[in-house]
């Protein structure tokens, strides 16, 4: 990601807002059937990925901005802001701290907690509510699964997650993992509820979520 000087930043704002301004006064007449539904579907990237460098301004805020500056606390602050309800606010706050780009106390970069879907997202892969399902399915995961392996990005939950409805998408009590015994063999359960019993807290030593995390 570059960094952007702050005549870059205004530039590229006044750019968006000016090609914004055509886009709206397209009457769009012209087009076939199929051609409006791909200019939906390019309409609809576009919002997706507008969401990546909401997520990085968010977090800077969270980190540097302190409730004397803001005038109140960063979730109020941003629904006063943004005219969004407090509720919105905090969820965009929960998903920027996965999705956005962070810093080690030491000023280091780092990557994305959850680097795979921060990643699909920011293409325009996937949307709000792939974002939702896949958080929710990584909140359900058992103690057993280790940060890597939450981090790893295997996109296997759903196959093509850009091809299907967030709706379409299992509930996070039907979704598949498989949990990798001492001696490497590895055993299905139907969803986190399963996984969490006594049993498979015995038997796993590391798990893998079948989820495009």
């Amino acid at each position: 990601m570059g960094s952007g000087g702050r005549e870059e930043i205004v530039e590229v704002f006044d750019a968006l807002d000016a090609e914004l301004d055509r886009l709206c006064e397209l009457s769009f007449e012209v087009l076939t059937i199929p051609e409006r539904l791909r200019a939906l579907e390019r309409l609809e990237r576009v919002a997706r990925r507008l969401r990546a460098p909401q997520h990085a301004l968010i977090n800077q805020l969270g980190a540097q901005a302190g409730e004397a500056e803001l005038g109140a606390k960063l979730r109020s602050a941003l629904a006063d802001r943004l005219r969004i309800t407090k509720a919105e606010a905090g969820r965009r706050i929960d998903e920027a701290a996965d999705l956005g780009p962070r810093r080690a106390l030491t000023g280091e970069p780092l990557a994305p907690q959850l680097s795979a879907t921060a990643a699909a997202q920011r293409d325009g892969l996937i949307g709000d509510g792939h974002v939702r399902v896949i958080r929710g399915f990584l909140a359900h995961l058992p103690a057993e699964v280790d940060l890597p392996t939450r981090e790893a990005p295997t996109p296997t939950w759903p196959a093509k997650p850009a091809a299907i409805a967030a709706t379409s998408w299992p509930s996070t009590r039907s979704a598949s993992w498989t949990g990798s015994t001492p001696t490497g063999n590895c055993a299905s359960r139907s969803g986190p509820a399963s996984a969490a019993s006594p049993s498979a807290g015995r038997n796993t030593t590391a798990c893998r979520a079948s989820a495009a995390i």
